[in-house]
This record gives structure tokens, sequence and C-alpha cells, in this order.
């Protein structure tokens, strides 16, 4: 007869996905998940698999949860110039949390495991692609309703944007300072709106 867990498994990932965050992949040992997870071995291994089956729903979990955030953000019926200040006020709060140790999972994902393991890269090609397009449909309403011209591709124009958001994660890392990564963004935004 099957056992009952007895533990709630969305809490647990949280928690490993906590764990990966601050330490990264490699520097994260099975005694680690279990400890900042609470839970045995034996449960972590029933229900999620190997260390790196763990990083990796941990990865999943985390994409959802910034997907949603830049979609509740991007369906919002203001300007667009309001609305990607809004995206990088909340970026800049989220990076700033821990002084910005930690930085952005996805981005840590990347440099840490990026090109290097295949279901990886995987999740976070499917990741970007997921908020590239977010995006790229919020600037091309912007560009038929003018409020943007129509210069670039929606898509090239998107890109440009999370190449500054996540320029940011990096950055608060190093400096985790809000007015200097505020002036970034707004350069980044000014370079949007001429776009």
């Amino acid at each position: 007869m099957a056992r009952t867990k007895m533990f709630d498994e969305a809490q647990t990932l949280d928690r490993a996905l906590s764990v990966f965050w601050q330490q990264g992949f490699e520097a994260t040992s099975v005694r680690d998940l279990m400890v900042g997870a609470g839970i045995s071995s034996s449960s972590l291994y029933a229900t999620y698999g190997d260390k790196r089956d763990i990083y990796l729903a941990a990865l999943e979990r985390y994409r959802a949860q910034e997907r949603a955030e830049f979609a509740a953000i991007l369906a919002e019926p203001r300007p667009l110039r309001l609305l990607l200040a809004e995206l990088f006020a909340t970026t800049i709060d989220t990076l700033l949390v821990d002084n910005g140790r930690r930085g952005s999972f996805t981005l840590n994902a990347a440099i840490e495991l990026g090109g290097r393991d295949p279901a990886v890269t995987a999740q976070l090609r499917a990741h970007f692609d997921d908020i590239g397009a977010l995006l790229a449909g919020r600037l091309a309403s912007a560009q038929a309703g003018g409020e943007l011209s129509s210069r670039f591709a929606p898509l090239d124009l998107a890109h440009s944007v999370m190449m500054g958001l996540y320029s940011l994660a990096m950055l608060a890392v190093v400096y985790p300072e809000r007015g200097m990564l505020e002036r970034a963004a707004a350069v980044t935004l000014g370079a949007v709106e001429m776009a």
C-alpha cells in the first residue's frame, strides 16, 4: 500500500529552489537540499529524482512564476511606457530583496549550466522565448496603436528589453544600489521609446 506524503510538494520545491538560487547547482549537495527543504533524502528522491531532476523541477517552477509576473504586468491596459517602467521597477525590487546576492535564477542557470546541460538549456530557451513573445505581443500592440514607431520588429525590440532586464540582474549582484539600477533602467526605457 502506498504511503501518504507527509509534506507539501510545492512548498518543498520552493525551499529547494531557494537553496539552488542561493548556492548554485554545483555547490549544492543533496544534504543541503534535505536541510533546506526539510525532508529526508528518501522522500526527496522518491518525489523528484536525483539532484539534477530536483534542479530542473525548481527551474520550471521559477520559470512559471516569472512568466506569470510578466504576463500580469503586460496585460494591464495602460500605456506601454508605464508598463515597461513597472516591469523594470518590479525587477529591481526583486533583485534588491537580498542586496542582489542571488540575482536572477534563470540568468544564474544560464551562466552556470546553459550550453553545458541540454535539459537546462532547453528550459531556458523555452523561457526566454516565452518572455520574448509576451513582450513582443505588447510591443506590437503599442506599434499598432501609435505609441511606438514601427522602425524595429517587435521581437527585436523585445530582445532588447530582455537584455536590459537581465543585465540589471547581473549588475545588481556586483552593484546592489537602487539608484544605479534605476538609472540603467531609465537608459534602456529611453532607448525603447526612441526606437
